[in-house]
């Protein structure tokens, strides 16, 4: 009777064992999508990321984050829509480098059943469900906006734009947004435009080879983080904050602290965090089949050193979650 017990004892034993080893993982059942950005190494990049995680969390989804080493690399990250394609995501979330040479790569993903969203940069493809960030248009005309409250009324204002190369939609419709600006109004005129690589290291050159060459120039705009860090180091090198009005996107430590110093007048901050955010989101919906906005725009704030301390601005600033 005894070795009777013991046999049905391990029987249960090994009969819960089983059911515990066919029992299927919870991760198996998690949809997945895939967030390819154009670099992982700012601090914009890093605040998407925050806002990525926090949706994943919250909506029970599988998450993927990752960029190049450089937003100029266009290759390494259709390799990225490429792999993501291949691990079986269900939606890709992506920032494109470049408006027209993704394009294929994604087309290629939604033909094998995937979602695709961008944000804060687009695409040229007709598989895009929806766009999430800023207006860029509006966006370029705020920063003329911001620039032209530094100077008296009637003051002529001579501008210089430094943009990222000519393949990311975003800093195209800066641009294109501050020529708009700039023409409607009759005391502006643009005096030079620039596009370097980037980085640091090009912004800053890039800055400094434009106001040395064009002396005339009283106001500069860098559209994205690394122009706006190369133009406030531009004007420390070249000691122009009382001569030349800088305005930059997005904020870090260091471009909020030339913002209070004077290098910097304005930084047009957008919201990296709600780009993430929503990406997951919105990803989310149409993997369980509803429909979305085709466009979502979130808010770019123009913050001056004369404001920039007011609690709702700090929190802008920082990107407090």
């Amino acid at each position: 009777m005894r070795f009777k017990r013991i046999f049905i004892s391990l029987s249960v034993i090994l009969a819960l064992l089983t059911l515990t080893s066919c029992k299927p993982k919870t991760n198996e059942n998690k949809k997945k999508v895939a967030v390819i950005v154009k670099s992982t190494y700012s601090d914009f990049w890093k605040e998407v990321e925050k806002g990525v995680n926090t949706a994943a969390t919250e909506y029970n989804i599988d998450v993927t984050f990752e960029g190049p080493e450089n937003e100029e690399d266009y290759i390494t990250q259709n390799d990225m829509i490429n792999r993501a394609v291949a691990g079986g995501v269900n939606a890709i979330v992506i920032s494109a480098i470049d408006y027209v040479k993704s394009a294929n790569a994604l087309d290629a993903a939604a033909l094998a059943g995937v979602k695709i969203l961008t944000i804060d940069s687009a695409v040229e493809s007709e598989s895009v469900s929806t766009f999430i960030g800023t207006d860029n248009l509006e966006a370029g005309k705020m920063a003329v906006e911001a620039a032209a409250k530094q100077f008296p009324p009637d003051s002529e204002l001579r501008i210089g734009i430094l943009g990222c190369g000519n393949t990311s939609k975003n800093a195209e419709q800066r641009v294109e947004g501050i020529r708009e600006f700039a023409l409607s109004r009759g005391n502006a005129v643009i005096i030079d435009e620039m596009s370097v690589a980037s980085n640091l290291e090009s912004a800053t050159a890039g800055a400094i080879s434009m106001l040395t060459s064009h002396t005339q120039i009283n106001i500069i705009i860098g559209v994205n983080e690394w122009m706006t860090l190369g133009i406030g180091n531009a004007i420390e090198k070249l000691g122009l904050p009382e001569k030349v009005c800088a305005i930059g996107f997005d904020s870090n430590v260091d471009s909020i602290g030339k913002l209070e110093t004077g290098e910097i007048d304005a930084l047009i901050v957008q919201n990296p965090f709600a780009m993430g955010y929503l990406g997951v989101q919105k990803a989310t919906e149409l993997i369980r089949g509803n429909t979305v906005e085709s466009i979502i725009s979130t808010k770019a704030t123009a913050i001056f050193k004369e404001n920039m301390f007011e609690e709702s601005n700090q929190k802008i600033l920082f990107q407090f979650e």
